[in-house]
C-alpha cells in the first residue's frame, strides 16, 4: 500500500472521529477502512451498502474450508457457516484468498457471531466485519449471497442495516435451536429479518424448521446442509 493511501485513511479516520464519534469505535477498523475504502456507508454504525441481487445457489453449497482444496471450485457454491476461527484468515490476510473467491461459481459470505450471549461491542463489530468482507467479495464474484445474522431483540435494530431490500440472504440454525429462548429469538429474528428486509429468497442452513414453510408465502425459503450435516451424510449414506 502507498504512504499517499496510509495518509488519506488516516486523514478520513481522524475526520470521523471528530464528525461522528458513535462511527469511530465500531466502523474506522483499519482493516475494513483498507478493504472498503471506497464503500458507501450506511445504517447507525456505518456498515458498506451491498449491492441488491437475486441469487439462488444452483447446486448444494460446501463448508467455506473446502474451497482451497477443491479441484471442481469453478463449479461449486461456498458457504461460510462453519466455526468463526475458519474466516479469521478472510479478515486478515484477503489478498490471499481473492484468487479462490474470483474462481468460485458462488459464495454465501462470511459469518461472523453475533450470539445474544457476546458483548454489545463484539456484536457490531462482528456485524461490520461481515458486511465489509461480503461488501468486498461482491466487487470480485458477482455471485456473493451476503449473511443477515441477528442476535437478541436488541440487535434487530441495527444488524440489518446495509442490506439491500429484496435480495437474497443467508442465516443458519446452527446453536440457536436447542432452547426454548433461542428458538423465541430465532423466531422473532428472522420475522424481523422479513419485515425489515422484505426478502427475495432466504437460504437456512442447518437443521430446517418446517414451519418456515408456510410462514412467509412471498419469500422463497432453500434449505441447505450445514457441515455436521453434510460429514454425517457422508459417512453414514
Amino acid at each position: 500500500m502507498s504512504i499517499d493511501r496510509i495518509v488519506k485513511i488516516q486523514k478520513r479516520l481522524e475526520e470521523c472521529a471528530i464528525s461522528k464519534p458513535d462511527f469511530y469505535e465500531y466502523q474506522f477498523d483499519f482493516i475494513g477502512n483498507i478493504l472498503a475504502s471506497d464503500a458507501i456507508l450506511v445504517g447507525k454504525y456505518g456498515f458498506p451498502a451491498l449491492t441488491h441481487q437475486k441469487l439462488i445457489p444452483d447446486v448444494m453449497p460446501l463448508p467455506m474450508n473446502y474451497m482451497l482444496s477443491d479441484k471442481n471450485i469453478s463449479k461449486n457454491w461456498y458457504h461460510c457457516f462453519v466455526g468463526d476461527e475458519q474466516f479469521e484468515r478472510y479478515w486478515h490476510n484477503f489478498d490471499k484468498y481473492v484468487p479462490y473467491i474470483r474462481s468460485a461459481k458462488g459464495l454465501i459470505s462470511t459469518d461472523f457471531s453475533i450470539y445474544r450471549d457476546i458483548p454489545k461491542d463484539t456484536q457490531i463489530r462482528n456485524c461490520y466485519r461481515n458486511r465489509v468482507l461480503a461488501y468486498t467479495m461482491q466487487k470480485i464474484n458477482p455471485n456473493i449471497i451476503p449473511t443477515a445474522g441477528f442476535g437478541g431483540e436488541d440487535t434487530w435494530e441495527w444488524c440489518f442495516d446495509s442490506l439491500p431490500k429484496h435480495s437474497t440472504y443467508a442465516i443458519t440454525t446452527n446453536g440457536v435451536l436447542s432452547d426454548p429462548e433461542g428458538r423465541r429469538l430465532f423466531i422473532g429474528g428472522v420475522d424481523a429479518l422479513v419485515l425489515t428486509l422484505e426478502p427475495y429468497a432466504l437460504v437456512v442452513c442447518g437443521n430446517y424448521p418446517k414451519w418456515l414453510d408456510t410462514k412467509y408465502p412471498g419469500v422463497r425459503i432453500i434449505p441447505i446442509l450445514s457441515y455436521s450435516q453434510m460429514w454425517s451424510a457422508r459417512r453414514y449414506g
